[in-house]
């Protein structure tokens, strides 16, 4: 076939033919080439949903119809982590001895006046008779134990003397019956700076009957006394303690059922003892 001698009708045919092909071709490249990529890559990180209501009133009643738009953007995964770990930061203190600097435990802040949960068994191994919690901005402030708590239990209430300061920010506990397994969460540790570290919830121990789970289990560890894990939005799952590291160290103690119902009073604290 002379192609010199080809119709203008035929030389669009062939154009489309090639393309198509070419087009083929392609496809199947693109799609061998996603299969052999890492499963991160192919992760979709934005989804941006519209969806638009309208709703139109009678003309009778003197109105024009009204359309009402509503968005709802999920930022990349990436920023939302980063965002979580910063809002989360705020609330997390390092419990030193009164006047030194050498950390006892991590612990949480979980609301305006200074209401918290730390390791229990580390404040009794340290020996020390006096506390101080260092907060996010680097205030040291006092910190006291309740006088009534349960001792039983892995997880001390603890009052932070927070003050008027506006270093910190309380943090948020999650419901654990809407955590599900496989769900992305974050560790927030180290012993000086913090560290992170990210995994999925690899189980849920089931507790007695009517009761909720007292552990939960990730994919990532810590060991260090008070380092939590977090959810993507930035509330909190789990402390690592004593009872959930002798469990192993990607075991960590639900803070749900231990934290404090109503804010601390002052005048009903003691100083924190080992015993």
């Amino acid at each position: 076939m002379d192609i010199e001698k080809l119709t203008k009708h035929q030389i669009i045919l062939l154009t489309l033919l090639v393309s198509f092909v070419t087009s083929i071709a392609t496809g199947i490249v693109t799609v061998s080439l996603m299969d052999q990529a890492p499963a991160g890559v192919t992760k979709v990180v934005n989804q941006i949903v519209e969806k638009t209501i309208e709703r139109v009133v009678p003309q009778n009643l003197g109105a024009a119809a009204v359309t009402v738009t509503e968005k709802t953007v999920v930022v990349k995964d990436d920023d939302l982590i980063a965002q979580s770990i910063a809002s989360v930061q705020k609330g997390i203190i390092r419990i030193v001895a009164r006047g030194g600097d050498t950390l006892v435990a991590r612990g949480i802040i979980m609301s305006q006046e200074g209401a918290g949960l730390t390791d229990r068994a580390a404040l009794s191994a340290s020996g020390a008779t006096d506390f101080e919690a260092i907060l996010a901005s680097g205030e040291r402030v006092p910190l006291t134990l309740p006088s009534m708590q349960a001792t039983s239990t892995p997880l001390a209430t603890i009052a932070v003397a927070v003050g008027t300061s506006t270093g910190f920010a309380p943090v948020k506990i999650v419901d654990i019956s809407k955590v599900a397994l496989g769900q992305t969460v974050i560790r927030i540790g180290g012993i000086s700076a913090d560290t992170v570290g990210s995994g999925v919830v690899a189980m849920i121990p089931a507790g007695a009957p009517g009761t909720a789970p007292s552990m939960i289990e990730a994919s990532v560890s810590s060991a260090t006394p008070g380092s939590i894990i977090i959810t993507l939005f930035g509330e909190v799952v789990g402390m690592i303690t004593a009872e959930s590291t002798a469990r192993g160290s990607d075991f960590y103690s639900i803070p749900q059922t231990a934290a404090p119902a109503a804010p601390v009073n002052p005048t009903e604290t003691k100083p924190a003892t080992s015993s």
